[in-house]
């Protein structure tokens, strides 16, 4: 096989050069791709004008050393799978977790699966950068100092409350306390949408744990952004599996300077998945929960974080409560406070429907002087003052008819501004 191009000098390329290869290759509608998007094309395109094909997963490093790439679709073993050798992954300083993309060929006789034979990229950059990064794990941890901007339309206002009295920043770590029926789904992909909407380049994951298979496809057919599920009915084992190397994926793309959100739903049904496959400890918590299946959801729920090198990973996940569980109220008082972020959902306020059933009382995030100006925080402070002297309903009322009048969080703070100085 001829070396060709490589990747790296695509990026070093400008889009004329780049359309150019693109005409070449006959690419269709190439003009209005991204140029990241237009390299994997030509990076494809090329692959199978030599009698290859392209492909990419997630590696899966097994103990003997050798690798495979999982379809980025499931996460699981299946007959698509890619076989990378020992050696390849040593000399591209390869780990469980990596997205790699290249050229392979079909098995050969005897053989089971396609193989590698040329990697084009690591995480969507060249090869060469894989020598170059720190590992996840030696990254220095700090406090999310970036804020996500989530409000979209003015008439969505959960996400213009959240901006408000709950901002999330980048390498948060948030929880949303969700009573059943109060509209955490619907929450979650509004945040999902408005971080899509308003910062296009964070690699945006939706993970569901134990879900309902009709609500997966309801949540794929209505966010932008990448959906990994792993339903009710199918065993603990794999629903682990797909836990795990979605983390470790986003573990490799924070190592790479990319901002990662995961939505988690939920982070009761992990632990409560770990509590079923664990091995016994011979402890045992209130509502048979046992203390070591709580080690690795905490794990994964400890892995947000903003770092001083570059990338971060934010995780928002939900946790069930008041759902007449014993257990689920154990996992929720473990997980209690471990989170810098959190947004409590009001059952009441759900059963008069009065949507987004939040409590903003009960909501905020810690340190929020590093995500907000100091403007906007003395008048969210303010109102935060007004709304606590009301019940819980008539201070959301209250909010949502003023919301209402204004066309962005910028116009209903500047409405504050008016009323306190009228």
């Amino acid at each position: 096989m001829s070396e060709g191009i490589s990747m790296r000098q695509l990026e070093e390329m400008n889009m004329k050069e780049l359309y150019e290869l693109a005409r070449k290759y006959d690419i269709p509608r190439y003009t209005s791709m991204r140029k990241q998007d237009l390299i994997f094309e030509i990076l494809e395109a090329k692959a199978k004008a030599e009698g290859y094909f392209f492909g990419e997963g997630v590696l899966e490093i097994a103990p003997d050393g050798y690798g495979f790439l999982r379809s980025l679709e499931t996460m699981l073993t299946g007959p698509k799978d890619i076989y990378l050798s020992q050696s390849q992954i040593r000399k591209f300083n390869l780990n469980t977790g990596d997205i790699v993309s290249g050229v392979i060929r079909p098995p050969k006789e005897g053989e089971r699966f396609n193989a590698m034979i040329k990697i084009e990229a690591i995480n969507y950059k060249p090869p060469e950068f894989a020598n170059e990064r720190v590992n996840f794990e030696n990254l220095t941890p700090d406090y999310p100092k970036e804020k996500y901007i989530l409000e979209t339309k003015s008439d969505v206002f959960s996400t213009r409350i959240i901006d408000l009295f709950a901002p999330v920043g980048k390498g948060q770590r948030g929880m949303i306390v969700a009573p059943p029926k109060a509209g955490k789904t619907t929450i979650l992909k509004e945040i999902a949408n408005g971080i899509a909407e308003n910062h296009p380049d964070t690699v945006r994951i939706v993970l569901l744990i134990d879900e309902r298979p009709e609500e997966v496809t309801d949540i794929k057919e209505s966010v932008d952004a990448k959906v990994i599920a792993a339903p009710f009915d199918m065993p603990s084992e794999k629903q682990i599996k797909i836990a795990e190397l979605t983390l470790e994926m986003c573990k490799r793309l924070v190592e790479y300077g990319n901002h990662v959100v995961v939505l988690l739903d939920s982070l009761t049904r992990l632990a409560r998945v770990y509590n079923v496959t664990v091995p016994p400890s011979g402890k045992l918590l209130t509502g048979g929960v046992d203390p070591a299946a709580l080690h690795k959801p905490k794990q994964f729920f400890g892995a947000a974080r903003n770092t001083r090198e570059g990338g971060s990973l934010t995780i928002i996940a939900t946790a069930l409560v008041e759902t007449g569980s014993k257990m689920d109220e154990v996992i929720f008082e473990e997980f209690k406070g471990t989170g810098n972020m959190e947004l409590v959902l009001s059952r009441q306020l759900a059963n008069k429907r009065i949507f987004p059933a939040i409590n903003i009382t009960l909501s905020g995030t810690r340190k929020e002087e590093l995500l907000l100006d100091q403007n906007s925080l003395k008048k969210i402070w303010l109102l935060r003052r007004m709304l606590d002297s009301m019940s819980e309903e008539d201070g959301l009322k209250l909010l949502l008819s003023k919301m209402k009048t204004t066309k962005s969080n910028e116009e209903f703070l500047a409405l504050i501004d008016a009323q306190k100085n009228a």
